[in-house]
């Protein structure tokens, strides 16, 4: 392996590009400081004015998703529910009335019961009236032995909700699967969206691609409001979830491939405090906008803004050199150097290091073409696309990697979403739990940043989903073993959020950091793809497992959180590590990482 790379780095060495010839001495120094997109980024001053901007609009495309995935709770708000008895309500008894009357009552909650009622013929009580039947129930039975049978149908409190999807579809009781669904499906977009968005961005680049998905987002969006049943609305929220995240991983590879290797870690890790800043404005507006179609047109529009500000969001400048648009390339970094009052390189310069970044990154293109041979063979083009989706995985070492973070991703996943959404187990206040889920997410963001800068990757990761699993275990054990005021467990949530909310987002960034050029798109979008899994169990886990025993969701996702702050320490640092361009790089890493530390590195 050693010999190989030598011959590599001299046959490199020997080959004179033409753009070279012409250079004198001060070109060709610059020139040799060139040696990666990276580089170039930072001669242009990676924290001016431009950088800046295009952190703010890739993270607003961040914030906005927040007020459509967290939305779930208060779109849905559930009021206290019990029977509707028809006859008694068209006999004019008041909700108190029925309540005391035909609802059960539960001595181990302390509340009636939302899903049975005494078996009675009520259009003979409703003759009665209330005294008489009162009088008549007390002396004739004991209420502990009367049947029960489920009802058809509820009534809600709707003083404390006017209008949400569950009080309008009557989404309790059996239909409470329906309900979660509405959640599931939102999480399945986001799967839907890491299958095909590696696909498009590839094909027609990144920017094209969030500027086409804004657009259906608004039409989804504003069409979901107008959703006649339960189905239609729960189709609607699927194509709205996938459209937002094929924005949200369109914006993420631009900012994450225009950031010079200085930056990267500041950005990559601050621009989630957007999404922190989403979920505290969503209780805001649900507090303020309680009818859910009027809400949920609340938390769509705002991609409006995303809209008018397409015109300066910049294509992947990798993407543009694989497709040998070097004169756009320089163009958008003259754009730059005049935003942010700094030279961009000579000309001659600029198209040298160009040209050579653009020919190692499409090294592997053309040892994948010319393996594959028979260009207009329909069969040969299928396992050409197939090898290149499959490249993540194309050798044992990446296909280990992939194992381990798909594992992270899906644990991440079902543990953020678990807790986000887990007021109802947790007996707390929707709009106060979920304000204060956003509010530690800002220090959990924070202390992220501090920790890839100076810990590295690896040990971040994997401590914290160690302490996440602490918080979320004792929170589950204190539920087991006896009950403990709501501050306690809010108090233990918030934390192990906040844990899993930094371990999350870095695993995005960990990710992009650990695969090259080619595969870096497909290797989040599959992990995200995998990854989603998670949080599609998770609204079942809370909603369906939650009722059964209020701390098992709590053991799961604990176990999951403690699984993969072992196995994190199985990958590999990538801390102040230029990203890979091709095949041939990301040897040369591992190779330089292995002579510094033989016997110790546990990278897999």
């Amino acid at each position: 392996m050693k010999e190989t790379l030598r011959w590599k780095e001299e046959e490199e060495e020997e080959e004179m590009n033409p753009l070279e010839e012409g250079m004198d001495a001060e070109d060709k120094k610059m020139d040799s400081k060139l040696t990666c997109f990276e580089d170039i980024v930072e001669e242009l001053s990676p924290y001016g004015r431009w950088n800046i901007c295009l952190f703010l609009l890739c993270s607003s495309s961040i914030m906005f998703n927040a007020l459509i995935t967290m939305s779930y709770q208060f779109l849905g708000a559930t009021p206290d529910h019990w029977c509707h008895v028809e006859s008694l309500k068209e006999a004019n008894w008041t909700d108190q009335q029925i309540l005391e009357f035909a609802i059960p009552f539960d001595n181990k909650t302390g509340q009636r019961d939302k899903c049975h009622m005494y078996d009675y013929d009520y259009a003979v009580v409703a003759q009665l009236g209330y005294d008489a039947a009162m009088t008549h129930q007390h002396d004739t039975a004991d209420k502990d032995t009367l049947r029960v049978v489920p009802c058809s149908a509820r009534d809600f409190n709707l003083t404390q909700h006017e209008s949400s999807v569950v009080t309008e579809w009557d989404l309790v009781c059996e239909r409470r699967v329906l309900y979660a669904t509405t959640q599931a499906v939102n999480q399945l977009g986001f799967l839907i969206a890491s299958l095909f968005t590696p696909m498009l961005t590839d094909r027609f680049g990144r920017r094209p691609v969030a500027q086409s998905m804004v657009c259906l987002t608004l039409l989804l969006g504003i069409g979901s409001c107008f959703s006649p049943s339960v189905n239609v609305f729960i189709a609607f929220r699927c194509g709205l979830s996938t459209t937002i995240m094929a924005i949200y991983l369109s914006c993420f590879i631009i900012m994450m491939e225009w950031t010079a290797t200085s930056t990267r870690s500041s950005f990559g890790s601050l621009t989630v405090m957007a999404w922190a800043v989403g979920c505290m404005m969503v209780p805001g507006i649900a507090y303020i906008i309680r009818p859910w179609r009027y809400l949920q047109a609340a938390f769509v529009l705002p991609y409006v803004i995303f809209l008018l500000g397409w015109r300066f969001l910049p294509e992947s400048p990798r993407w543009m050199l694989l497709h040998g648009r070097y004169e756009d390339v320089e163009n958008t970094l003259a754009r730059i150097a005049a935003t942010n009052h700094s030279k961009v390189p000579p000309k001659g310069v600029l198209r040298a290091a160009l040209t050579r970044i653009s020919q190692q990154m499409q090294g592997e293109l053309g040892q994948g073409k010319a393996s594959g041979g028979g260009e207009h063979s329909i069969g040969k083009k299928v396992v050409g696309a197939l090898r290149h989706v499959l490249s993540p995985y194309s050798n044992p070492q990446r296909a280990r990697r992939m194992c381990v973070l798909i594992v992270l991703w899906f644990s991440a996943s079902s543990a953020y979403y678990g807790l986000s959404l887990n007021a109802t187990n947790i007996s707390a206040d929707p709009y106060l739990y979920n304000f204060l889920h956003g509010v530690f997410e800002v220090p959990a963001y924070l202390i992220l940043w501090l920790l890839v800068a100076r810990a590295g990757r690896r040990p971040s990761i994997s401590g914290l989903f160690l302490f996440c699993a602490l918080c979320i275990a004792i929170n589950g054990a204190l539920m087991f073993v006896f009950a403990v005021p709501v501050a306690a467990k809010i108090i233990l949530s918030l934390l192990g959020k906040m844990a899993v909310a930094a371990a999350f987002h870095l695993a995005y960034l960990f990710t992009a950091e650990l695969f090259t050029t080619q595969q870096r798109s497909l290797a989040v979008c599959h992990c995200c793809l995998l990854g989603r899994v998670g949080s599609i169990a998770s609204p079942y886990i809370n909603d369906i497992l939650g009722e059964v025993a209020k701390w098992a969701p709590s053991a799961v996702f604990a176990v999951g959180a403690f699984i993969s702050s072992l196995l994190a320490l199985l990958l590999p640092e990538t801390l102040n590590k230029k990203l890979p361009e091709n095949d041939f790089e990301e040897a040369k890493e591992e190779g330089e990482e292995s002579r510094k530390a033989p016997s110790s590195d546990p990278s897999v």
